[in-house]
C-alpha cells in the first residue's frame, strides 16, 4: 500500500513546489547577478523581521548564528543571564561557556514561561551582567516566553545591558516586534516558517549590538558578523541554491500571502490544534503555548513514541517525539510554515487513529468535530 507522507514537525517544514523550482538552478555567487539576490534577500528579511535593523546571513543552521551572538559580542569572564526552559534553551548556557562566557541560568520548569521579575532578581543581584539571551519559542516544549515584556523592561531598567533572543520557530509565526521592545539580536533558521530545507540562519543586528561587538574579544572567523554585512557578496561560499529558495520564499510571504495574513493563519491553526487535543482529553504541556507547534502530554501508560509510530507508519503523517527527559512523555504536533487547514485535519484524525489504537478511551471523532468547528467559523 502506498501511503502518502505528511510533515508535521517543528523542522525541517514542508516546502511548496514554487519554492522547490526555484532552487533548481545554479549560478555562480561571484557575481552581479548573485549579488542582486544577497540585496533582495537582505531587504525583504528587514520586512520579514519588522525590523530596521540589518540582517545577517550565514550559510549554517540556527545554532550557527546562536554562537554568532555570543562570539562576536561577548568578552571572556563576562557574565550573561541565559533563560533555560527546555533543550534549545539550555544551549545558550553551551555555548557561552565553550567561549568563556560565565552564564547565569534562569531555570524555568519544561512548558513554563520566564517572568521579566525573575530575571531582574538575577540582574540585581549578579551585578555586571552584559547579556539576556532567551528563546522566543522553545521548540522542545512549545513554549512561547513573554519577549516583549522582558524586552520593554530591559529597555527601561537596564538599556546597557544586550538583548538577544532566539526566534527561530517564531519569526514569522508570531507577531514580534524587535525595535519596539528593545531586541537588539534576533535569530532565525531556514527550516521553519521559511518554508526552506535546513542550511541558512539569519541575525538581525542593532547599533547597541554593534557596539557590543565593537568590545568583544572573543575568537570567530566563519561567522563574522560585520564582515557579512560590510560586503555585497557573503565572506565565504554560500548555500547559492537557498538563498535563491529564500528570495521566492520571502517574496511569497510578504508580498503574496502578506506577513499579516501568514501569522493570522499561524494563529488560527494553533488554536484549532489545541482546542482539538484538549476536546480529546489530553493536556498541553505549556502553560504559554507558541503558534509554531503544539506539545501534547501523553495519556497515562501509553508511551508518546507509539503514538509518533503508528501516525507515521499508519498514516503517513511524521509529527515528533518529545526530547531529552520528556522523549516518550510528549509528542509535538507542528503547524507553521507551508501548513493549511486540510493538513491539521489530516494530522487531528491520525492522531485520533493512534490513539484508538493504542486504548486510550475517548469519543473517536471528538477532536476532528473541534477541529472543524473552528475552521467553520475562522
Amino acid at each position: 500500500m502506498v501511503i502518502k507522507k505528511y510533515l508535521m514537525t517543528p523542522g525541517p517544514t514542508p516546502i511548496p513546489s514554487f519554492v522547490n523550482i526555484s532552487m533548481q538552478s545554479l549560478i555562480h555567487h561571484r557575481t552581479d547577478e548573485f549579488r542582486e539576490v544577497i540585496r533582495s534577500c537582505r531587504k525583504m528579511l528587514k520586512e520579514y523581521f519588522q525590523t530596521q535593523n540589518e540582517v545577517a546571513i550565514f550559510t549554517s543552521s540556527g545554532t550557527g548564528a546562536m554562537e554568532a551572538s555570543i562570539s562576536n559580542t561577548m568578552c571572556a569572564g563576562d557574565k550573561i543571564v541565559t533563560v533555560e526552559g527546555g533543550k534549545f534553551g539550555e544551549r545558550w548556557g553551551k555555548i557561552a561557556r565553550s567561549y568563556g562566557v560565565k552564564n547565569i541560568p534562569l531555570n524555568v520548569e519544561y512548558g513554563d514561561y520566564a517572568r521579566p521579575e525573575n530575571i531582574k532578581k538575577i540582574i540585581d543581584s549578579e551585578k555586571n551582567i552584559k547579556g539576556v539571551y532567551i528563546q522566543a519559542s522553545e521548540t522542545s516544549t512549545g513554549t512561547f516566553h513573554p519577549i516583549d515584556e522582558i524586552g520593554i523592561m530591559l529597555k527601561k531598567d537596564y538599556p546597557d545591558i544586550l538583548y538577544v533572543v532566539d526566534g527561530i520557530t517564531a519569526v514569522g509565526v508570531m507577531n514580534i516586534k524587535p525595535d519596539k521592545w528593545g531586541i537588539d539580536m534576533l535569530i532565525s533558521g531556514s527550516q521553519k516558517a521559511l518554508m526552506l530545507p535546513p542550511g541558512l540562519s539569519f541575525i538581525s543586528v542593532s547599533k547597541k549590538a554593534e557596539g557590543f561587538m565593537e568590545r568583544s574579544k572573543l575568537p570567530h572567523y566563519y561567522f563574522d558578523i560585520k564582515g557579512e554585512l560590510s560586503k555585497k557578496d557573503t565572506l565565504f561560499t554560500p548555500a547559492i541554491t537557498l538563498f535563491l529558495g529564500l528570495q521566492r520564499s520571502l517574496k511569497y510571504i510578504l508580498y503574496e500571502e502578506g506577513l499579516e495574513n501568514t501569522i493570522k493563519r499561524h494563529d488560527l491553526l494553533a488554536r484549532a490544534v489545541r482546542e482539538s487535543v484538549k476536546a480529546m482529553g489530553l493536556e498541553l504541556l505549556s502553560k504559554k503555548p507558541t503558534d509554531s507547534l503544539t506539545a501534547v502530554i501523553s495519556p497515562k501508560d501509553i508511551n508518546s513514541s507509539n503514538i509518533v509510530r503508528i501516525m507515521k507508519d499508519e498514516c503517513g503523517v511524521q509529527i515528533s517525539n518529545g526530547q531529552g527527559d520528556l522523549k516518550g512523555k510528549i509528542f509535538r504536533i507542528s503547524h507553521m510554515g507551508y501548513i493549511g487547514k486540510p493538513d491539521i485535519v489530516m494530522a487531528i484524525g491520525a492522531l485520533e487513529i493512534a490513539l484508538k489504537k493504542l486504548g486510550y478511551h475517548f469519543s473517536l471523532g471528538q477532536g476532528t468535530k473541534s477541529l472543524l468547528e473552528i475552521f467553520s467559523n475562522g
